[in-house]
């Protein structure tokens, strides 16, 4: 996936006729957004791999081998199936030639493994909760699109108190093509009245600089808090900031 989003056009804050257009909605990622990737994740594949081997240690080893793991670094690499892919792309590539009862079987085993998962914040839960609520004050609308499942997507959200900051959760399986696909900013706009020009995505991988292009957004913003490079994001997004703590900044110094 690193390599679909090379040529994305980087667009002004300004619109056709020069003047600024103001943010009202923010879509966030959620793993190496506000969810610790590598703590969270790397741990949990390893998990679902020898299950679904049976114990068969070399098979396991193969299967994290092509979502995307490295063992001499000892996590998983951007772009690949597991950081950037979800739970469908993750079964094609373990389960090739199974047939469609076989593979959702093993998506329904991986989403509910996935789902138990306590997930470990990027930040400290109250400074989360300080980040997002700062935002709701002022005034914007509030997403998330992952390529999780929407179940453990939202009990994450639950888990670290922040429901009542997000207008809407999204997990893969919340949209007929999830990202890097544009449906999930798509449902986002048409479900909240507003614009994709009127929007704001942060994520932390090319994926999600690529979603944000697909649908038009004012804004791809990339933190480096998830497992992508600044030199992998540059060129790629808008801006790119250390972390979500940025953003509110970002957005008052942009008058939008």
């Amino acid at each position: 996936m690193t390599g679909r989003g090379r040529n994305l056009k980087i667009f002004s804050p300004a619109g056709k006729d020069n003047q600024p257009v103001h943010i009202r909605g923010i879509l966030f990622d959620k793993d190496g957004v506000f969810v610790d990737f590598d703590k969270t994740w790397a741990p949990a594949l390893k998990v679902v791999a020898g299950e679904i081997a049976g114990g068969d240690a070399a098979l396991a080893a193969h299967y994290l081998t092509i979502a995307g793991y490295d063992r001499d670094a000892d996590m998983f690499m951007p772009g690949s199936v597991w950081a950037a892919g979800n739970t469908i792309d993750l079964v094609e590539v373990w389960l090739p030639d199974g047939d469609a009862a076989a593979r959702a079987a093993m998506a329904q085993q991986v989403d509910g493994y996935c789902a138990q998962c306590e997930p470990v914040p990027v930040l400290p839960i109250k400074r989360l909760q300080e980040v997002f609520g700062a935002l709701r004050a002022a005034g914007y609308q509030l997403a998330v699109a992952t390529n999780d499942s929407s179940i453990s997507a939202r009990r994450t959200v639950e888990r670290f108190g922040l429901t009542e900051h997000f207008d809407l959760v999204m997990g893969y399986d919340s949209v007929a093509n999830p990202k890097p696909a544009a449906d999930p900013i798509l449902k986002f706009a048409a479900d909240h009245g507003l614009n994709v020009d009127e929007l704001a995505m942060v994520g932390d991988n090319l994926h999600d600089a690529e979603m944000a292009r697909a649908a038009g957004v004012r804004l791809a913003i990339g933190v480096l808090s998830g497992n992508a490079t600044r030199k992998e994001l540059t060129g790629q997004v808008d801006h790119i900031l250390n972390d979500i703590t940025e953003v509110e900044g970002l957005l008052a110094s942009l008058r939008l």
